[in-house]
């Protein structure tokens, strides 16, 4: 007959037709397939056993094709899944047409055992039973009274069946072939020949074990020999029990794969000590020597993933954002797994605190499938913390490097130089130029460390360094050293930041589900603008703590059960507001002009105010500004002065009048060269009485000829303009490029408007088109004639 059901797959268990068992089932296809036949197929179910029992997830392929017929009820049905059935075998079958749905189901033929010639059959049975049960110590002798005690009628089948399943330490082929053959008498012969081929192999054993203790018993008279020695230094009080580590050590040596000449070297210290006296100062040194020895990873190594898109996954897990980075590190393992080597410049992580350098390093190892260890160099002056002490001074111990490897236990794992650029230098060394042998790829194959006297292989570790300031490392570990640069997240990145793992990070440390606290995006969006001004998030997240944790007192003075967080609830929890950002004019103006400015903590707008009064022609600065700064207030005060024609100034305006340029919040240190072209603007709106539009932002330094140079952080600027408000923004013609780095977003709602030279910059602010500005400009004409004698 021909029918589909459901298939149970056991790792090597067999219950022959008649017979019942209780196992216990727990993994989930056969678990559902277990449900299926009692639900389905009034319990009916085809049991079969898989070829290899230690694997999981078996293919068909790995599925025998023949089984049994069978009736399962399930007894018990734990928490976690599993369930406690009985298995009640009914009859042999064929499996055939096997598919895997949510479970594995298959067709099957039932298959009958042969019954011809009963007592023949019967009679060769019982005769290679009792021939078994007197010569095989392991045939069960319970089947001689199953016989006994056995109707005259009895199936033969039902004879050969128990004696199967009184020997559960048959291998899995031995019990398929038992299941597949029909003819009883051909199944007990496969019993036989199995308990033969068992006692020829243990007679083997024996003659194996008599040639070995021969072998021993030469090796007794040496072996008394130490023993006695042992007994002697014992009571000599020249032993501490430290004997038995050294001899551990010595059989370690023997079975493990130390390089040769280590090897040596640790059997010729464990000789030196068992000859010193164990209270010694000597013996202890060379003790604790022996013991680092043994305890670093001399060849043990982790096996590493290679799977690519298992490390895109694992940066996206941890981080958000940072697309370059994680582009370059992919790239990096790419080139490392097509390569099979490591060697190339270390990774350098650069960016202010709080970016994720250190748990960028962590993900790293983590998509490698390797180890991770950490040094943290803040403040090492010490040469010795890089490459140890000679082992004759007293605490005398390995560097910082050894010790990590021995942290890590292997010899690749990836190897974080935290703080790289806060290591210093004194009168006891300069660890810097000892980092060079660690870090150098034609030098690291051979470090040396002066406590182990050893070189040490580092050329299989994986070296990331990380710094806050890339001036500050030093210029030959620099020279080495690829840099990424994480610059500091944006206002939209830390929004997503929060939402996808600030916020579940805080809510789970608190034990506080997200349906008891719901953070809104206006009360995120609060906290980011006016509690925090950061590179980094570690504020942010210090804050939705806060907020948080008081929002567990109140939970707990059964005040409130849930909580909303609007921004009136972030107001309430946190108090006054910290940071106020600069917001656009509300309407336009006469000589003001709004800037965008760069900060470590992100963008923001920056209006300049201009004004004259009468004077001598005076340049008058404030605002707190630097050096460059000032240098652009007076290239953009020249300017203007020197092509007043073009922007209709009147001449005597200049000296009989001065100009004051101001920065607003002069408490606050400005400095940088972007601000020209915004003060050129400003110049002209306050001199000729035009008004510059509020929706307006610009950015760029100038030159005396009117030309706009490029800037940096042109994101950061664009989305503090689009933050404030403003729907246009003048960038230089040479920042294009980098306007694919603003969010997309910010571009669906900002128009960018590139321009070479200040007539377009006028143009775009006050609507009037100049007639080529360069050809008009008398210092540029001058300095053409001078260039034409020069050359």
């Amino acid at each position: 007959m021909n029918k589909k059901l459901p298939m149970l797959i056991t790792r090597g268990s067999y219950i022959y037709p008649t017979f019942d068992q209780v196992l216990e089932i727990g993994r989930d296809k056969t678990t559902l397939a277990v449900k299926e036949a009692v639900e389905k197929y009034e319990g009916k179910i085809l049991m079969v056993s898989q070829k290899k029992p230690l694997e999981d997830n078996p293919k068909i392929e790995d599925l025998y094709t023949f089984g049994v017929l069978a009736e399962v009820k399930i007894k018990k049905e734990w928490k976690d899944g599993t369930l406690t059935v009985n298995i009640k075998s009914i009859s042999r079958a064929e499996l055939k047409d096997i598919e895997l749905n949510e479970f594995y189901i298959a067709n099957y033929e039932v298959k009958d055992s042969l019954r011809s010639s009963e007592k023949e059959a019967l009679d060769k049975i019982t005769k290679y039973i009792k021939a078994m049960i007197s010569s095989q110590d392991e045939f069960p002798s319970e089947v001689e009274e199953i016989i006994k005690s056995a109707p005259s009628d009895v199936d033969s089948n039902f004879i050969v069946d128990s004696a199967a399943n009184l020997m559960p330490f048959m291998p899995i082929d031995k019990k398929q072939a038992m299941l597949e053959e029909l003819d009883p008498v051909k199944r007990i012969e496969i019993i036989n020949d199995f308990l033969d081929e068992k006692r020829q192999s243990a007679d083997i054993e024996s003659s194996i074990s008599k040639k070995i203790k021969s072998r021993v018993d030469e090796q007794q008279r040496e072996f008394y020999l130490r023993e006695k020695l042992k007994a002697i230094k014992e009571e000599l009080g020249d032993m501490d029990g430290e004997g038995d580590d050294l001899a551990k050590y010595k059989k370690r040596l023997e079975t493990e794969p130390f390089p040769e000449n280590i090897k040596k070297r640790i059997l010729s210290e464990i000789d030196k000590c068992e000859g010193m006296p164990a209270a010694s100062s000597e013996a202890n040194i060379t003790r604790t020597y022996i013991d680092w020895m043994m305890q670093t990873p001399w060849w043990q190594q982790t096996e590493e993933k290679t799977d690519l898109k298992f490390a895109k996954e694992i940066l996206d897990k941890h981080h958000y954002g940072l697309e370059k980075v994680k582009e370059r590190i992919i790239e990096y393992l790419a080139v490392k797994q097509n390569t099979n080597k490591v060697k190339g410049q270390i990774i350098t992580l650069v960016g202010p605190p709080g970016v994720g350098k250190t748990s960028l390093a962590k993900s790293i190892a983590e998509s490698m499938g390797r180890e991770f260890v950490k040094m943290a160099l803040g403040g090492v002056k010490d040469e010795s913390e890089i490459r140890g002490h000679r082992k004759t001074y007293i605490g005398a111990m390995p560097g910082r490097v050894i010790q990590g490897m021995k942290k890590a236990g292997v010899k690749n794992p990836v190897f974080l130089l935290d703080e790289i650029d806060k290591m210093a230098s004194d009168y006891r060394g300069d660890p810097a130029s000892a980092m060079l042998e660690v870090l150098d790829p034609e030098q690291n194959s051979k470090f040396s460390d002066h406590y182990l006297e050893e070189e040490y292989d580092l050329s299989d570790v994986v070296f990331i360094a990380t710094a806050n300031y890339p001036e500050n490392i030093p210029e030959a570990l620099y020279d080495r050293m690829e840099i990424i640069e994480l610059s500091s997240y944006t206002e939209i990145e830390k929004m997503k930041i929060a939402e996808e793992y600030l916020i579940p990070k805080v809510l789970d440390d608190h034990a506080v589900s997200k349906e008891q606290v719901i953070f809104t995006k206006e009360a995120i969006n609060e906290i980011i603008k006016h509690y925090t001004r950061e590179a980094g998030v570690r504020q942010l997240e210090r804050w939705i703590a806060s907020i948080v944790r008081k929002f567990v007192v109140r939970m707990l003075n059964k005040e409130m059960e849930t909580l909303t967080v609007t921004s009136n609830v972030v107001n309430e929890f946190l108090k006054k507001r910290i940071f106020e950002h600069t917001e656009k004019e509300n309407e336009a103006q006469v000589g003001v002009v709004t800037g965008l400015a760069y900060t470590q903590f992100g963008g923001d707008i920056l209006p300049i105010e201009v004004n004259h009064f009468p004077g001598k022609g005076g340049l008058v600065l404030t605002g707190k500004l630097g050096d460059v700064m000032k240098e652009s207030a007076t290239i953009a005060y020249d300017f203007v002065k020197s092509n007043y024609k073009t922007f209709g100034i009147p001449k005597e305006v200049f000296n009989e009048n001065d100009i004051h340029i101001h920065v607003p919040e002069g408490a606050v240190p400005k400095d940088g060269p972007s601000a020209g072209v915004t003060i050129t603007t400003a110049i002209v709106s306050a001199l000729t009485n035009k008004p510059v539009p509020k929706e307006i932002g610009m950015t760029g330094e100038i030159t005396l000829r009117g030309l706009v140079f490029p800037i940096g952080g042109l994101r950061e600027k664009s989305i503090s303009a689009h933050r404030s408000g403003l729907k246009k923004i003048l960038i230089p013609f040479k920042n294009q490029k980098d306007i694919e780095d603003i969010p997309e977003e910010v571009r669906k709602e900002l128009e960018v408007v590139p321009v070479q030279q200040y007539s377009e910059v006028y143009e775009n602010v006050f609507g009037i088109k100049l007639n080529d500005l360069i050809r008009e400009l008398p210092i540029s004409n001058s300095t053409n004639e001078e260039n034409k004698k020069t050359h």
